[in-house]
């Protein structure tokens, strides 16, 4: 399992997949910014791989028996973070501490940040894009402030699949370890049951609330250096933020402007031809917020 934090654990992913028949992926940077260089090894390896963030594994645990292309729709939740009722104008100066609070999931501080900005489900549908080889306008992102389920895949036969768990990502981890079921291991689901799922309470996204799913329109369907911009520019911006060197509103807007500069859009029309390219881009990145922000 790759579950190495930040670009860091792209390198030790592609090595990974020279030596082993089966990688599950928990680091999402790595899938969003070399997607095409971890395929390209996949597929030479013949190795197998699973996703292991819960939203991802899901979706892959609904379709892994079927040919991708039966596949018509897929939605994946999110909890809506510690700002969901909130009104926008008092969402603009809210603490650090503040946006830590999530309601469902104990996570660290830089995702924690991110599911309040909605930034996590951006990266999210890149990565559906991505690894289920999907166009971005066939994936759509529901409010589910309950957190129980976790994806929907809507077929062109007609179904539609659901998948529900606890709100813990022992059992995603669990079964990314055991996807065999003759194996014989077990994991006692220990919240959910029928009365939950009585009441699913399935909304549509606030984009005014939640601006930075703009960001969606920026990025192209297929593999480019904007993603190692994007991953990076956040990174930084979110750590200014939870230093209180910049604004909730600050994060944001400065993310939404820096994609737009000259000198990052030309990354949406270049496909990542090695790690080194990224590694590069990424650290200069990461000075040019540094002079932008302070």
């Amino acid at each position: 399992m790759s579950a190495i934090s930040g670009i860091d654990g792209l390198d030790p992913t592609l090595k990974i997949i020279k030596k082993t028949k089966k990688i599950a992926i928990a680091n999402k940077e790595s899938i969003i910014c070399g997607w095409n260089l971890i395929d390209k090894e996949l597929k030479k390896n013949k190795t197998k791989f699973i996703p292991v963030d819960s939203e991802h594994f899901s979706i892959w645990s609904l379709v892994k028996d079927c040919n991708y292309r039966f596949i018509d729709k897929i939605y994946i939740t999110a909890s809506g973070g510690p700002f969901l009722k909130w009104p926008i104008s008092k969402i603009k100066k809210v603490t650090p501490e503040k946006a830590l609070k999530h309601p469902n999931w104990s996570m660290g501080k830089k995702i924690s940040i991110d599911s309040a900005t909605m930034m996590n489900k951006v990266f999210e549908v890149i990565e559906t894009q991505r690894i289920f080889d999907l166009e971005k306008s066939r994936i759509e992102i529901l409010i589910h402030d309950k957190s129980y389920i976790h994806a929907i895949v809507e077929f062109k036969n007609g179904l539609k699949k659901i998948l529900a768990h606890d709100t813990n990502m022992k059992i995603p981890i669990f079964n990314t370890l055991y996807d065999n079921i003759n194996e014989l291991k077990f994991l006692k689901s220990e919240n959910l049951n029928i009365n939950k799922l009585n009441n699913l309470d399935l909304k549509s996204l606030d984009k005014k609330k939640f601006p930075l799913i703009k960001i969606l329109n920026k990025i192209s369907n297929k593999s480019s250096l904007l993603e190692t911009v994007l991953i990076s520019a956040n990174d930084e911006l979110v750590n200014l933020f939870l230093k209180k060197k910049i604004s909730y509103a600050g994060l944001q807007k400065n993310l939404l402007k820096i994609l737009d500069l000259p000198e990052f859009k030309v990354f949406r029309k270049k496909i990542p031809k090695n790690i080194n390219e990224i590694n590069k881009l990424n650290n200069y990145v990461r000075l040019k917020i540094k002079e932008l922000c302070i």
